[in-house]
Formats: C-alpha cells, sequence, structure tokens
C-alpha cells in the first residue's frame, strides 16, 4: 500500500486496474505531465487500498449512471479524497505542504474533465476539504543520520564526511563509466582504416553516424521514432562481449543487455546524458557544498579568471555583478587561458571578494576557487570535451548552460535539473533513499563544524545572510542531542528542592569531589551569576553550595542567560562551546524544567515577557554569556 503511495505510477498501470471510462477520458486529457502526479497518485490508491472509501470510488467510477448534484454523493467524493491526503501524510514521505499541493493538482484535473462532461464528478471546492495546519517542517537530514552499514562503526563526529566519501566515490566511477562509452565511440568514429573489421564494429559505427545526423537535421535521437530496421541491429549488439571485445572497457553485470540500453549506448557515443552529467553534479555538490539550483544552472563559461595556482568560479549572478563591478570579464578556461599574476591577480581577487561580499554569497554557494590540480575541475573539463557536439544542438534554454543532456527519448538538449537519484542504478550509493543535494550539502557543512571551523565561518561558506540558519536547518540530530538533551539531564539531577525561609528555592548540589573545582568555573565564567544563582548562607557563613530563588529577577535573569547563550551558540567555536556552552545551557535547561515541575512555568513566561519588552526599549542588553 506504501509504495503504491510513494511510486507514481503510469496511467497504462492505472488503466489495467481501474478499466472505467472516466479513469480513461482523464488519463487522455491530463498526461502524464509533473503536474499530474496528484491524480495518478490517486487513481492508484484508489486501485491498491482496501479500505471503505477506495472501494466505494471504484463502485463510483463503474457507475455511468451517477447522480453528481446528490449530497451524498458530493460528501462522498469529498471523504475520498480527504482519505487518500491522509494515507499520504501517514507515509511522512511528504510535507503537508506538498501533499496539499498534489490534491490541488487531482482537483484541477477533476474541473479539466468537467469542461467536457459536467457528469463525471461533482464540482469541488476545496475549501469544504481543510488539511488544517500540519507542523511536520523539520531540519534537513543529513547523510551521516541514515542508517548505512558502511556507518555502522564510525564515530558520529566523522560519519557525514564518510558518507560524503561514499556518495562521491559512486559519483566518480558512474562519471568515469560513461566518459569511457562516450571514448569508445568517437574512436571508432575516428577510426580511418576499417579494413578487417567485424560486422558488429560496422553496426556501431553506423548507428553512431545516424544518430549524429538525425540530431543534425531534427534535433532528437533516431530512437525517439520508429526503430524499423535498426531494431534488428540493436537486437543483434545485446550480447555484452560483443561491446567489451571491441574495446569498451566496462563491466555491464548481465548477460543480456536489454534493446534500450544498447539504444542508450549508442546516443552515450554521442555526447554526455543525463545521468553522466547528474554524476558529475553530486562530485560538485559533495566538494563545495553548494546548493542545487546554482549548480544546475551553472553558466556555460562559469570560470571567471585563473592565478598560477586558482581558477575562479562563479554562478550567473557572481559574473555578471563582477562584470557590472569590474568593466570586464575574463574568461578563464583553464585550457588556454592566459595566467593572471603579480598586481594583476591581487587586484582580481579584491574585486571578487567584494562582489561576493555585496551579494552576500560569502566564501561559497555561488563562487569558489578550485585549485588548478583539482579532481573536480579536471572533472569538469573533461565533461565539458564530451560536450563538442550536443553544444551545437543547444536552444534558447540550455545554451548558456554548463549542463545539459541528451536523451534517446526527449526532444532537444534538456536541462539537467532533476535530484541525485532519478535514474541511477540501484545497486549504486546515489539511488539510497535521502540521498539528495540538500543532505549532501548540510553534511558537507557538518563536516566543517565536526572539524573544528568556526561556525561564523562556516556560515559564510554556506552564504548564509543569518547565523540563525545554520541553527535552525543544519545541526544534525545525534549533535542536537549531544548538545541540549544530555547535559539537561546531567544538571537536573543535581537539582534539590529546598525550603528557605518558607518558600520554596532549588539547590545545586555538587559531588564533594567536584564542589571546589565548580565554584574556580563558576568564578572564571560567570555562568553561576548569569543564571541568578546565589551562594547560600546558613548560620551566618557561606557554603558552596548554589540556590535559586523563584522570584521575578531570577527568572529575568535565567531568560537573558538562555537568550544569550542561544544566541552564541553558532559564534564560537565547537571546542569552545562543548568546554563552556554546553555546561551553561544545562544549568540553564536542568532550572527551567524543575520550574515547569513546579508549576511556576508562567510566571517564568510573564518574566520572560518583561524582559522581551525591556530589551527592544534598550533599558536591557542581551549578555555575551561564552565570554571570560
Amino acid at each position: 500500500m506504501a509504495a503504491a503511495l510513494e511510486q507514481i505510477p503510469t496511467w497504462i498501470e492505472i488503466r489495467k486496474k481501474l478499466k472505467y471510462r472516466l479513469v480513461e477520458q482523464i488519463s487522455d486529457l491530463v498526461g502524464s505531465g509533473t503536474k499530474t502526479a496528484g491524480a495518478r497518485r490517486f487513481f492508484a490508491w484508489v486501485a491498491a487500498a482496501a479500505t471503505e472509501d477506495s472501494e466505494w470510488m471504484k463502485s463510483y467510477l463503474a457507475n455511468d449512471n451517477r447522480d453528481v448534484d446528490d449530497l451524498a454523493t458530493i460528501r462522498r467524493v469529498h471523504r475520498c479524497i480527504a482519505s487518500w491526503t491522509t494515507a499520504l501524510l501517514e507515509t511522512k514521505k511528504w510535507k503537508s505542504t506538498s501533499v496539499r499541493a498534489q490534491r490541488n493538482h487531482l482537483l484541477t484535473a477533476i474541473d479539466r474533465l468537467r469542461e467536457i462532461d459536467e457528469d463525471s464528478f461533482p464540482l469541488i471546492d476545496p475549501r469544504l476539504m481543510p488539511m488544517g495546519a500540519h507542523r511536520d517542517s523539520t531540519g534537513r537530514t543529513a547523510l551521516g543520520e541514515l542508517d548505512w552499514k558502511e556507518l555502522a562503526d564510525i564515530e558520529p563526529a566523522t560519519r557525514d564526511a564518510t558518507a560524503i566519501a561514499i556518495i562521491r566515490s559512486a559519483a566518480v566511477t558512474l562519471f568515469e563509466r560513461d566518459e569511457k562509452v562516450f571514448w569508445f565511440g568517437q574512436a571508432i568514429l575516428d577510426e580511418k582504416d576499417v579494413r578487417g573489421k567485424p560486422a558488429a564494429w560496422h553496426d556501431i559505427r553506423g548507428l553512431i553516424e545516424s544518430e549524429i545526423a538525425f540530431w543534425n537535421e531534427h534535433r532528437c535521437s533516431q530512437f525517439s521514432q520508429p526503430w524499423g530496421d535498426k531494431g534488428k541491429i540493436i537486437s543483434s549488439l545485446s550480447d555484452p562481449a560483443i561491446w567489451n571485445d571491441l574495446g569498451l572497457d566496462v563491466d555491464f553485470g548481465t548477460k543480456q543487455l536489454a534493446m534500450t540500453l544498447v539504444s542508450g549506448l549508442i546516443v552515450s557515443c554521442v555526447g554526455p546524458g543525463t545521468r553522466l552529467s547528474q554524476a558529475l553534479q553530486t562530485v560538485f555538490c559533495c566538494d563545495t557544498g553548494w546548493n542545487r539550483q546554482p549548480i544546475q544552472y551553472l553558466p556555460a563559461q562559469p570560470f571567471a579568471f585563473r592565478t598560477d595556482k586558482q581558477i575562479f568560479l562563479g554562478s550567473n549572478r557572481v559574473l555578471a555583478a563582477l562584470k557590472v563591478r569590474a568593466g570586464h570579464v575574463v574568461h578563464a578556461d583553464p585550457a588556454n587561458a592566459e595566467l593572471i599574476r603579480g598586481l594583476a591577480a591581487t587586484n582580481f581577487s579584491s574585486e571578487w571578494d567584494d562582489v561576493a561580499a555585496s551579494l552576500k554569497v560569502e566564501k561559497s554557494d555561488e563562487q569558489c576557487r578550485l585549485e588548478v590540480d583539482s579532481e573536480l575541475l579536471d572533472l569538469l573539463q573533461r565533461y565539458r570535451a564530451m560536450q563538442r557536439l550536443s553544444s551545437q544542438w543547444t536552444d534558447e534554454e540550455t545554451e548558456n548552460l554548463f549542463f545539459h543532456a541528451i536523451s534517446q527519448r526527449a526532444q532537444g538538449v534538456q536541462v539537467v535539473k532533476c535530484d541525485i537519484s532519478l535514474g541511477m542504478p540501484d545497486a549504486t550509493p546515489l539511488k539510497r533513499p535521502g540521498v539528495n543535494f540538500s543532505a549532501i550539502r548540510k553534511s558537507f557543512l557538518n563536516s566543517l563544524s565536526s572539524a573544528g571551523l568556526e561556525p561564523s565561518f562556516i556560515s559564510e561558506i554556506a552564504g548564509h545572510r543569518s547565523g540563525n540558519i545554520l541553527q535552525k536547518n543544519y545541526i544534525i540530530g545525534a549533535q542536537a542531542t549531544r548538545t541540549y538533551e544530555e547535559p539537561a539531564r546531567f544538571w537536573q539531577g543535581c537539582i534539590q528542592e529546598i525550603l528557605l525561609n518558607d518558600k520554596i528555592a532549588f539547590k545545586l548540589s555538587i559531588p564533594d569531589k567536584n564542589r571546589e573545582w565548580f565554584r574556580m568555573f563558576g568564578m572564571l565564567t560567570g555562568i553561576t551569576a548569569a543564571c541568578g544563582l546565589e551562594q547560600m548562607e546558613l548560620d551566618g557563613e557561606v557554603t558552596d553550595d548554589y540556590i535559586f530563588v523563584p522570584n521575578q529577577k531570577s527568572y529575568i535573569d535565567l531568560f537573558l542567560a538562555h537568550k544569550g547563550v542561544k544566541q552564541q551558540r553558532y559564534q564560537v567555536s565547537q571546542h569552545r562551546w562543548e568546554i563552556q556552552g554546553e555546561a551553561l545551557l544545562g544549568i540553564i535547561k536542568g532550572y527551567g524544567r524543575q520550574l515547569s515541575r513546579k508549576q511556576l512555568g508562567r510566571e517564568y513566561r510573564t518574566a520572560a515577557r518583561i524582559a522581551n519588552a525591556r530589551i527592544k526599549s534598550g533599558e536591557l542588553t542581551v549578555p555575551l554569556m561564552l565570554e571570560i
């Protein structure tokens, strides 16, 4: 059942199960574009689900004498759609916004069908089917959080870096595999002496030549049309040994190639396909941490200029701003561009940094500097070399893009804008659930944090305009537990409830062997005073015990301490946070939980509102907690 909801079935598959006129009409009407996924998933659910509502919908589709104006019928159709959306939400594969969009796609398809057949479905008002508020937006999932066998014995701090290495290695392997196919085909085309070549060699050369000719004339693959006699030739090339014997060093993993795979090999001999392009985009993301959109829409000439050590690479937005600022652009094709040295290189680097600062892209995410001997730069150059034919067939949409692909089915050269897993082989890690550009980017940033880089520097690399973005979206689950949960539980266990002057108070009880250490630590860091803790006085003598007296002043101190430490969470290094920040946050949260347990939470929140108002008026300032 869940599989029927997660996959997007074809109309052919749906019509085999639902042999009704309405299904046939709606499938012919809306087709199979991305905006019809909701309609296809709904009818797939009707076909596969064994629920009361899905069975009723089957009987509704089978009844050609339906009364679409009947109130009971209208309500029942509403109920069926509501049951389907609930089933989608329960899979937890999509957020509520995505489910709502799929429902809207279904309703649009039904409206279009009503335009030609008013008796097909009742008029449906989505306002009568409210989905309610779903607070299901969560932080992005990092690769290190996924349950992979390769990560089983890896320390949490290095899981993300290890996962990125696994994904990157798989992407490079796929790139090199398809690259071999391309140069295999080019070698056959470039061969001058054709005497004594086997018949299969001539068949492959003939298919490649006719493929190029078809693209030149029709801007699409010959295999997008009826194959005719080519089908027999394709069938004769289905033995992998034929290709291996002719020099293609590729392990196909099968004893018999499907005909579409053979035709795909021919197309790959002509230019980069979608899979090869996706593989390179994946490597690009692993090495730079860029977002998906700037990678997939990288300009056809992304190299701004080069020095003797680095190539400067940027998005369309960065290069356009550089052109305005510098008055011109030096397109530094790594293969033949003149080097910029000395003072000129310094001036260009300064202009580059100024552009990045003005656009708030900072050190990465739309711009980067690649070492001249980096593997990524080498892969980019090799990819461009494979575009020598396909770049001639681009149109307005693709002529200015670095990444574009040819396909045996699509019309024209295509923009490579799908996510990583689509079209990848099942055996590769790139096909695993949870592998996407967002996960790689998050793991990239997490690995920088685990390496001890300053959070402010990581925010610059990510191109974040606010340090809060790092906290909201890029803190991994294990790190969040370690940061927030474990210290709070520890300190909560150290808090004892006492009566002081006939009123409730809380004492922070430190074990004897650590009492002197904590006293010195509290004095140096100021964490005890900042949290509203006071040393307890008994019989005129001050003890080493710290108490928290619940009153407005203490509440405000505790609130300011909490606000201050949260603001600095991503302004100090990870090491400094673990030494000083975790202790302070643990005390704060430990006391906060005790206040809630004793029904003092309302008093604390009232004091917090007062403190916030004083902060806004300038009467109070948020303290810098993680300072000595």
